[in-house]
């Protein structure tokens, strides 16, 4: 797994569901786990957004935010703007497998 911070990458990048985000400094206790990981989720019948929700512990499945989705609609994706006004840049990063 590999760690690319939000900050790097273009506005223009695209996005597809399923691609997880981590953001680190959620005030955990544990310092190891201090973050909380989310993913970009489809919303039946809503071609406008995307969700990104939680995929980690006990907070699994509470939504961030709506992120709107490409003016392009031959693809359902998000853009690198549009994550970062949703999530931030600080102290977050995009998951690579």
């Amino acid at each position: 797994m590999k760690l690319i911070p939000l900050k790097d990458i273009a506005d223009t990048q695209e996005f597809w569901r399923g691609t997880r985000f981590r953001h680190y400094g959620v005030n955990v206790s544990d310092k190891e786990s201090d973050f909380y990981e989310y993913m970009l989720a489809e919303i039946p019948g809503n071609k406008e957004h995307m969700v990104l929700t939680c995929v980690e512990g006990y907070k699994s499945g509470i939504a961030l935010a709506l992120v709107k989705t490409s003016k392009d609609k031959t693809k359902f994706v998000v853009t690198g703007k549009a994550i970062k006004y949703a999530m931030g840049i600080e102290n977050t990063f995009v998951i690579k497998e």
